[in-house]
């Protein structure tokens, strides 16, 4: 009943959240003569009471704050005594609330998609304004739309390149000089790994479920991702985990540096983990299952390369 409820009051709550309406607003007194009157008393309540502060939340609403409450219910009083056929108001609401949307929520999703992980840069809300006004007026823009969405994309990618380059950059120097350090020792992959304890159990093959422990955490000690217990098949991972845990033993305790092209890649996967990033994992190898026959002649069959030879011309 709850979705159901919300999904109903969705667009009045949507876009009396604002408080631009008259400080008068005054409640109706309950007076519950029938049973109509007493069924729309309950859903009153419980409209209040079911989600509504975890909706209002994420919107910047908190009804714990009094200051805060008082506010909402002005708007809201105000608000349930539009008609729906008064255009011109409900069209007024509904711009305040896209406007509350786009500074509250989509601006800072839209600077998410454009600059990743750099909080330090964002776009100008002034500008997006100016051509989202201009568009709807009808007014002669500084670009066709139809060049709009290439020129949207070809911007971003040139942006991104910018601002991953500096942690494409800050994670290739950081490998460098790793693998300089004692005990610390490179794979013709470009992983690299030091070992922390060697175990003495058995080593796990690529098709193999293995258990482990780990943290990890990006080159500036920050941590992103732990685990006591992860349970996992061995080729399901990222290419340094399968390549890093087939040298360890049941037992061993490894720290694996690991390359963006053996991690999360070009893309990396935000917000945790940004584009070209190099990682470092504590790995503990708790134990190994080892695959089945069938899956293990399966997975050979799929790696297998088909070797064609080449087309001689007479």
């Amino acid at each position: 009943m709850k979705k159901l409820m919300f999904s109903a009051v969705l667009c009045l709550t949507a876009f009396v959240m604002v408080s631009f309406f008259s400080c008068s607003a005054q409640a109706p007194q309950a007076n519950l003569k029938t049973d109509v009157d007493s069924l729309s008393y309950a859903i009153g309540i419980q409209l209040s009471s079911e989600g509504l502060d975890q909706y209002l939340q994420p919107r910047g609403v908190d009804l714990k704050d009094a200051t805060v409450k008082e506010e909402f219910l002005k708007g809201f009083l105000e608000g349930s005594k539009l008609n729906k056929n008064d255009k011109k108001a409900i069209a007024q609401m509904e711009g305040r609330a896209l406007g509350k949307q786009l500074v509250v929520d989509m601006l800072a999703g839209m600077n998410g998609n454009v600059f990743g992980a750099d909080s330090t840069q964002s776009l100008n809300k002034s500008q997006l304004l100016a051509g989202f006004v201009s568009s709807l007026q009808n007014k002669k823009l500084l670009l066709k739309k139809e060049e709009v969405q290439p020129f949207v994309q070809m911007k971003t990618e040139v942006i991104q390149a910018k601002v991953n380059e500096k942690t494409k950059t800050a994670s290739q120097a950081f490998l460098d000089e790793n693998a300089k350090k004692d005990g610390v020792k490179t794979t013709p992959s470009g992983l690299q790994y030091k070992v922390v304890s060697e175990g003495t159990g058995a080593k796990p093959a690529a098709e193999d479920t293995v258990t482990v422990k780990y943290k990890g955490t990006d080159i500036d000690g920050k941590e992103f991702e732990s685990n006591d217990k992860a349970v996992f098949p061995l080729n399901r991972v990222i290419p340094g985990w399968t390549e890093g845990i087939q040298l360890m033993s049941v037992g061993s305790k490894y720290t694996l540096y690991i390359p963006y092209n053996l991690g999360y890649g070009e893309r990396g996967n935000m917000p945790r983990i940004k584009p070209f990033a190099a990682l470092i994992f504590d790995v503990e190898l708790i134990s190994v299952s080892p695959a089945s026959p069938a899956a293990k002649a399966a997975a050979a069959a799929k790696a297998a390369v088909q070797f064609t030879p080449p087309v001689v011309k007479k």
